[in-house]
């Protein structure tokens, strides 16, 4: 039999060979997971067997492995597909993209599981209605569809949901009565908690399963287990979704895919999209890119050819009100202009007003008084905060309080705010509109829902809450602190957001943007995500940026980095950026490259990495400390490329 060892060891990354004993003939199929033996049987490691064969194709003696860890087959081919060609694409290890997919084990939770075999009947429910703005909406077999989605709420006497909501709860039930199983991928827990309420509602809360980080890990082994099954099922998370096994695979939907959520920060770093893209070339299924905002990524997708822009119809949008444009010649700018203030003091008498803001905290920013450095930490240079007003300054890296802190410029002792994150703005706030109930959202304060009373909401962006019926006005304020970060996407993540944030508003209110500037403030007036989308495309592609072109980072030594680039085979165009050295004491390079030679690059440094790996000992130690060994790391489509 054929076996894939559960190592991170990129040498071992290919199938052995081994032998089954008499005893447990009757136990091994293909998908189980094993222990086998290594170096002689001085060392075992689990494996997942990948075929049985009368014969085996290795002439020499073979071991036996050692004992059937679960009775369950739990890799099916299709898994093992999937992420053999992700691992491919990335240079990575297809171990690495199992340990994504298959969680750890729970051997009660199995027993009682296989114990229980209950058998579900096929979905024979109502199928929901769509929403009134997609119903030219047609998901047909092997579709490919960019949908832009208007920002609308369907309101009802019983709950506050978003169109989009009430839109995949339709597709995933018309995809049950047909007797295939749909994947959505949302990138936050909010978003999983909205769809699963909707779900519950429809009836179809014996047909879906969740995916996420949120359940326990007997829940999600459960989970998994079921999602072997062939029983048609409703699949729900994260980016790990995308790779969840699931029988009949008719649709996969990937909400807001321009998301960071949708990074992988474990090896290989795929991409949920990615992954959802060669999920759909290995099954045929249908697949779908719905968003407010469109990414550049899926725009290049539609402008190639490869998706279809989907019908949808134009919906009544709350008005934008710019308030850059409303200042005096003359003037500067306030944090909170007075025809917000006024907004939101009127609009407090038909519902609760949203006032969004860049940071959580007191004063997320501060600087000496005396000569207006920015203060930072004196044990690792990191940016100094105030978390709350009474409290001492500390850095927002270390945690390490300087009370005591002293200017390394002009030895000042005094510090100054330059900036007012959720704390500060909700007492400025409290003491504008006395007597009016005052909440905070942001990453210490985690809040899903407030009711249609009067309040004001101060969130951070993604942590705003729903509120029942939508919010009567909405502040987004802090726009230049957000678009002036230095980040390579930060005008689209920006304008994602706050597309967003509007879509959260009644259909009659009234969002107030401070600091939008002309290009995207002209987007978000004329709800014109997609011509912004197609424009920036244009611009990277003159540039030879992402997503005109792909990018991959390799990292490790100075000298095993440059070696590595200079034997680049030959590709089309394409630039080596570095190596420029690390703060951990690696280098690292950039290397741009068009689509088309990604296979072949690919394919170099995964011969490049397993070498490293094979080659590099651990250097003998100077100290108490041994040094730490630097091998080669490849990681492409990098998101972190604006530190080069």
């Amino acid at each position: 039999m054929s076996v894939l060892l559960d190592t991170s060891l990129p040498q071992l990354d290919h199938v052995f060979e081994y032998r089954i004993p008499e005893s447990l003939l009757g136990d091994v199929r293909v998908g189980s997971k094993v222990s086998v033996p290594l170096r002689g049987g001085a060392r075992f490691s689990d494996a997942y067997v990948t075929a049985l064969s009368e014969k085996p194709e290795f002439t020499g003696d073979l071991q036996f492995i050692e004992k059937v860890i679960s009775p369950v087959s739990l890799l099916k081919p299709d898994t093992l597909e999937l992420a053999r060609k992700i691992a491919d694409r990335q240079a990575g290890s297809a171990m690495d993209v199992l340990r994504l997919i298959i969680p750890a084990r729970y051997v009660r939770a199995e027993k009682a599981f296989l114990a229980e075999s209950v058998k579900r009947e096929q979905y024979s429910g109502e199928i929901p209605e769509k929403p009134a703005e997609f119903t030219a909406l047609d998901v047909s077999a092997g579709s490919r569809l960019a949908l832009k989605v208007p920002p609308r709420l369907e309101i009802t006497s019983q709950a506050t949901s978003s169109n989009w909501v009430e839109l995949f709860v339709a597709l995933a039930a018309e995809q049950l009565a047909q007797g295939f199983s749909t994947i959505f991928a949302v990138p936050d827990f909010r978003d999983i908690e909205k769809l699963e309420k909707v779900f519950i509602a429809a009836g179809l809360e014996g047909h879906f399963i969740r995916v996420d980080a949120k359940l326990s890990g007997q829940e999600r082994y459960v989970n998994y287990l079921r999602s072997l099954t062939e029983e048609p099922l409703i699949i729900l998370g994260n980016r790990s979704a995308t790779l969840a096994p699931a029988h009949n695979v008719g649709l996969v939907v990937v909400w807001d895919d321009g998301d960071h959520n949708f990074e992988e920060p474990l090896a290989p770093y795929t991409h949920a999209r990615d992954v959802a893209l060669v999920r759909q070339s290995l099954t045929g299924c249908s697949l779908l890119f719905a968003s407010h905002t469109r990414s550049l990524e899926t725009q290049r997708l539609v402008e190639l050819g490869f998706f279809t822009e989907a019908p949808v119809s134009d919906v009544a949008q709350p008005e934008i009100v710019l308030t850059d444009a409303q200042l005096e010649e003359g003037t500067s700018p306030s944090r909170i202009p007075s025809a917000a203030w006024l907004g939101a003091k009127k609009a407090l008498d038909r519902g609760p007003v949203l006032v969004q803001v860049a940071s959580p905290g007191f004063s997320p920013a501060l600087v000496c008084s005396r000569c207006n450095e920015r203060a930072t930490c004196s044990s690792c240079n990191g940016p100094m905060h105030l978390a709350h007003r009474n409290s001492s300054p500390s850095c927002r890296w270390c945690g390490n309080l300087n009370a005591s802190w002293t200017c390394q410029g002009c030895d000042g002792k005094q510090l100054r705010s330059i900036a007012a994150g959720t704390e500060r703005t909700s007492d400025e706030i409290g003491r504008a509109f006395p007597g009016v109930k005052v909440i905070v959202a942001d990453g210490g304060h985690i809040i899903t829902s407030v009711p249609a009373t009067p309040a004001v909401v101060v969130a951070t962006p993604g942590a705003e809450p729903v509120a029942e019926g939508g919010y009567a006005a909405i502040l987004l304020l802090d726009g230049e602190r957000l678009r002036g970060r230095e980040a390579f996407r930060v005008d689209e993540d920006v304008l994602r957001n706050w597309s967003n944030t509007i879509a959260l508003a009644k259909p009659d209110a009234t969002v107030f943007i401070n600091g939008a500037g002309v290009a995207l403030g002209r987007t978000l007036v004329e709800s014109a995500q997609v011509r912004w989308a197609a424009h920036e495309l244009a611009d990277r592609m003159q540039l030879n940026l992402p997503p005109a072109v792909r990018v991959v980072s390799i990292s490790g030594s100075a000298e095993m980095v440059r070696t590595t680039c200079d034997e680049l085979p030959t590709l089309a165009g394409y630039r080596v950026l570095g190596p420029v050295g690390q703060p951990d004491g690696s280098s690292r390079a950039l290397v741009f490259f068009v689509y088309k030679d990604g296979e072949k690059l690919a394919t170099h440094l995964r011969a490049a990495v397993i070498t490293s790996a094979t080659r590099s000992k651990k250097p003998p130690a100077s100290s108490e400390r041994a040094a730490r060994v630097l091998r080669l790391r490849v990681r492409f489509d990098d998101p972190d490329i604006d530190s080069l």
